[in-house]
C-alpha cells in the first residue's frame, strides 16, 4: 500500500439486504491498479432506482451492496496508464469527473452489432456490483470514495460545479429519450411527470428545438413551478383538472397544431401514466416511455385503436451509454438551465436511510417535499 492509503480508511454505506439497513463502515482506501482510478466523491444523487433496489428482493443482486450511481467527484489517484478521460481530455489529480455507472463489455451482439450497449449481455453497474463487503468495498456512490476498477469503465472530465455535475447520469437518461423522439422546430411536446427526470426533460426538450412544452404533474406545485423555470410554456396540475378527458381536450387545444402533441414523454412510473399519454399524442406522433423502469403492472391496450389507427410510434427508452453521457455534459453545464434548483436537500451520509424512507413514502424531509436529494459525504454528521 502507498503512504497515502497505508494509514487511512474511509466510509462506505452498505445495504445489508433487501428492505434492510444502510450500514456505514470504514474500510482501507485502495490504491488504483493499472488502468484504474480513485474518485473522491463530492455529491451523489438519491435516485428512485436505489429506493426500488432497497425495497425489492427479486432483482438478482448479491448483497451487501453499496448503492449510488449519480456520482460527481474529483480524481484522488490515477492508476498506471491512465492519462485521459473517455474523449481524450487530459486527467490529473484534482480534476472533477463523472463516471458512467453502467459497464458494458463492448464485445457481445448488442454492443458490437446492434449498437445498443444498454442491452449488453454482460452488463454490470457500479452501485450493485460486486459485493461491497469484499475488496475494494468502494463500489457505489454512497461513501467517501469510488474505486473505478473495471477496465471498461467510462470517465468524463467536467468543467462545471458539483451541483450541476451530479445530474450527468439523469441527463444522460433524458438524452437517450430525446434521441428517440427526434424533436423538430415547431413541435409541441408533452412531458408527463415533473420528478427530476421529467424536469430535466422539459429543459432538454426546449433547448432541443421544441416550440411549445406542456408539463403535467399530479399535485406537487413546487415541482410544477420548477417546470416553468426549466422552460415549460404550460403546466397542468391534475388536482385542478382531475378528469382525464378534460386534460386530453386541453392538451389538444394548447398544441400548436391543434391536434395534439407531436411528441410525448412519459416519465411517471405507473402503468396508468403511460395509458394517459396515449390520449395526448397526435395521430402519427411519437410516445417515448421513460418512467416505468420497474414493473408497475398492466393496462388495457387495444392494438387497433391505440396503435394502428393512430399510426403512432411507441418507443421504450431504458438505460444509457457513453454517447448519451457525452451529449449530456454540455446540457448540465449550460448556465441557461437552472438545474441546481432541483436540489431541495443536501444531506450527510448518515441520513441516507432517512432520505430513502422519505422518497419511498412521498413524505417531506425537514419540513420540505423532496424534489431531488443529494448525499454530500463532506458534510459533518448531525
Amino acid at each position: 500500500m502507498s503512504q497515502l492509503t497505508a494509514v487511512r480508511t474511509a466510509r462506505a454505506a452498505l445495504l445489508d439486504r433487501p428492505r434492510g439497513n444502510f450500514v456505514i463502515g470504514r474500510y482501507p482506501i485502495p490504491d488504483p491498479a493499472p488502468g484504474g482510478m480513485l474518485m473522491k466523491i463530492e455529491l451523489c444523487g438519491v435516485c428512485g432506482t436505489d429506493v426500488h433496489t432497497w425495497q425489492h428482493s427479486d432483482i438478482g443482486i448479491d448483497y451487501p451492496i453499496s448503492l449510488g450511481h449519480e456520482i460527481v467527484g474529483t480524481v484522488a489517484a490515477l492508476g498506471a496508464g491512465v492519462t485521459t478521460d473517455y474523449i481524450g481530455k487530459p486527467l490529473q489529480v484534482g480534476d472533477r469527473i463523472g463516471v458512467i455507472p453502467a459497464i458494458h463489455c463492448h464485445q457481445c451482439y448488442f454492443c458490437a452489432i446492434a449498437k445498443t450497449p444498454e442491452k449488453c449481455i454482460h452488463w454490470k453497474t457500479y452501485g450493485t456490483w460486486p459485493r461491497a463487503d469484499e475488496e475494494p468495498h468502494f463500489t457505489g456512490g454512497y461513501g467517501d470514495y469510488l474505486y473505478i476498477h473495471d477496465p471498461n469503465s467510462v470517465v468524463l472530465k467536467m468543467d462545471t460545479t458539483p451541483e450541476r455535475g451530479v445530474f450527468l447520469e439523469p441527463m444522460a437518461v433524458v438524452v437517450h429519450s430525446l434521441l428517440h423522439a427526434q424533436i423538430k422546430p415547431g413541435d409541441t411536446v408533452v412531458v408527463q411527470g415533473v420528478g427530476p427526470i421529467g424536469l430535466l426533460t422539459v429543459a432538454a426538450a426546449k433547448v432541443s428545438g421544441a416550440s411549445k412544452v406542456i408539463a403535467l404533474g399530479r399535485r406537487n406545485r413546487v415541482r410544477l413551478a420548477l417546470a416553468q423555470r426549466m422552460g415549460a410554456d404550460v403546466v397542468i396540475c391534475q388536482q385542478d383538472m382531475p378528469e382525464q378527458e378534460e386534460r386530453k381536450r386541453f392538451v389538444r387545444a394548447a398544441s400548436l397544431n391543434g391536434v395534439g402533441a407531436d411528441v410525448v414523454f412519459n416519465t411517471v412510473g405507473t402503468a396508468i401514466g403511460f395509458k394517459e399519454c396515449l390520449d395526448y399524442v397526435r395521430d402519427s406522433g411519437t410516445l417515448v416511455e421513460v418512467g416505468n423502469f420497474v414493473d408497475s403492472g398492466t393496462i388495457p391496450f387495444n392494438p387497433c385503436k391505440d396503435l394502428l389507427e393512430k399510426g403512432i410510434k411507441v418507443i421504450g427508452s431504458f438505460d444509457n451509454e457513453a454517447e448519451h453521457f457525452v451529449r449530456a455534459l454540455p446540457l448540465v453545464s449550460d448556465l441557461r438551465l437552472p438545474i441546481p434548483e432541483l436540489i431541495t436537500h443536501t444531506i450527510p451520509l448518515g441520513r441516507l436511510q432517512e432520505s430513502c424512507e422519505a422518497i419511498r413514502s412521498g413524505s417531506a424531509l425537514d419540513g420540505t417535499e423532496i424534489v431531488k436529494a443529494v448525499i454530500d459525504p463532506r458534510l459533518p454528521e448531525e
